[in-house]
């Protein structure tokens, strides 16, 4: 499978945090990992939402970078970062609306345009400063998103490098699957969405790219603020419009949908998490959320059947991995990845770091496992085994780009797991347990809660006894060594 994800706006880039996640727990792909290309569109550069989809893009690439054929089960997912573009890109520097469509040209050259502009969009909304996003406010995105000259565009830059690499994934067999993240309540998500998939799916038919599959993941409601702004703040977003957003971007699908994407999934929730108010930037700092991950998992529905699926919650309060889509794969990928982040960080790493401080010998004499990844005299390969140094600056360097990765994924469970709105709780992870410790940690049953949970004893479900395993591994089932062998042994083992 070969996906290219576009996030739109601060929630398609809160999605596309989460389909990296899924991706790097190696749920993409179906009997096979998956090539995962990634492009997120927002004119709030300094969007926090943007920055943490960001660094966990990048810091899954890093990861696969550094473990590269070292591996049979863990990071394989291949994953390319097309980065951040910003429909404002080709404004000349403009930054608001009345810049965009400059008032003095239009009442010389369009005085009729220029009536309809001040009938449209009054002088607030016209002046207000879109380097922060759309305020909220879809007639401003549209009005902007509509200027994109998607030819233009494709000859230059990140467009030009993903429309490539889509023509030359088509011509490869099975056609690629172009999906696009954002919400339909905010500005930018509810006006670029279905601006990109129109001019996407116009792109791929002037291409004689038919079977290329656009689809989206469109966000309903979620979450609320928890207060407002005022007169001073200028245009924003506000709660009280969201549903009345949805409303006409629902109308506006219904008619106009399908020139737009090939399958929609909508995705909401009646219990709403609380967000601080926020107008953009740095002060965005949304929370991740489970309905994110709800829409990225949308990804993995391939079925052509046209049938309407609904997804709902046995209980009103909880949400527990019966809710969840292909619980069983789902539920085992991200236990996996849970429990690997865990034991990874508070156990394997710092006992990593402690043996750089004294000999190999005395190193081995506590942790035996290690005899089967690395060379027992510490300072060359060993001839017999072929095993590096557990002080060899490549092997140390992988070690860090896991650290990063599972920083971040367990930063984004613990997030998914506590930000779930009054009343409403969690049958999923254990959010104590979805934390970095400075001291070695040996418990793991914990971390995963509901019918996922391992079905070991408690006392049984503990990194030793995945030390004590790896100690007495058949050779044949270790192929990798060093630090990629580890962590892939590890992820093994932790399934």
């Amino acid at each position: 499978m070969t996906l290219f994800a576009i996030g739109v706006g601060g929630t398609g880039a809160k999605c596309l945090e989460a389909l990296t996640h899924l991706h790097a727990c190696g749920l993409l792909g179906k009997g096979r990992a998956a090539s995962l290309g990634t492009f997120l569109v927002d004119p709030d550069q300094q969007s926090a939402l943007l920055l943490r989809a960001q660094t966990a893009i990048s810091r899954y690439g890093a990861l696969r970078r550094a473990i590269g054929h070292r591996s049979n089960h863990f990071a394989l997912g291949d994953l390319r970062d097309y980065g951040h573009w910003s429909p404002l890109s080709s404004s000349s520097g403009a930054v608001s609306l009345d810049q965009v469509f400059p008032k003095a040209i239009l009442n010389s050259q369009a005085s009729g345009l220029a009536s309809l502009f001040d009938c449209l969009f009054p002088p607030e909304e016209q002046a207000a400063d879109l380097e922060v996003g759309f305020r909220g406010r879809p007639a401003i995105g549209a009005a902007v998103m509509n200027r994109i000259n998607l030819e233009q565009e494709a000859q230059t830059g990140q467009w030009q490098q993903m429309l490539s690499d889509i023509k030359a994934a088509a011509g490869q067999g099975e056609a690629p699957v172009i999906h696009l993240f954002g919400s339909v309540f905010g500005g930018t998500g509810a006006s670029g969405v279905p601006s990109l998939g129109l001019l996407i799916k116009n792109w791929l038919s002037d291409q004689n790219l038919g079977g290329v599959r656009v689809q989206a993941s469109l966000l309903l409601p979620y979450f609320d603020f928890e207060h407002q702004g005022d007169s001073d703040t200028g245009v924003h977003a506000e709660s009280r419009n969201f549903q009345l957003n949805t409303d006409a971007a629902l109308q506006y699908l219904r008619g106009s949908g399908s020139s737009c994407f090939d399958r929609v999934f909508l995705v909401g929730s009646d219990q709403k998490a609380r967000y601080g108010f926020s107008i953009g930037g740095t002060s965005q700092t949304n929370a991740a959320h489970l309905v994110e991950l709800l829409a990225a998992l949308g990804v993995r529905h391939t079925s052509d059947s046209d049938y309407a699926f609904v997804l709902s919650r046995t209980r009103q309060d909880l949400i527990s991995w019966e809710d969840i889509p292909d619980e069983e794969v789902v539920g085992r990928g991200l236990a996996t990845g849970a429990r690997f982040a865990v034991a990874w960080l508070n156990n394997f790493s710092q006992e990593i770091d402690a043996a750089q401080q004294v000999s190999m010998r005395t190193f081995l004499s506590g942790a035996p496992w290690a005899r089967r990844f690395f060379s027992p005299s510490g300072s060359a390969a060993d001839s017999a085994a072929g095993c590096p140094s557990i002080r060899a600056p490549g092997e140390l360097s992988t070690k860090v780009c896991i650290d990063q990765y599972c920083e971040t994924l367990l930063q984004w469970l613990q997030q998914l797991s506590s930000n779930l709105g009054k009343g409403f709780e969690q049958d999923l992870f254990g959010v104590e347990e979805l934390v970095r410790t400075p001291y070695p940690d040996n418990n793991l049953h914990q971390v995963v809660r509901g019918k996922t949970r391992s079905d070991r004893q408690a006392d049984a479900d503990t990194v030793e006894a995945i030390k004590i395993s790896m100690d007495v591994m058949p050779a044949s089932e270790i192929q990798h060594v060093g630090i990629a062998g580890l962590a892939d042994t590890l992820w093994t083992l932790c399934a």
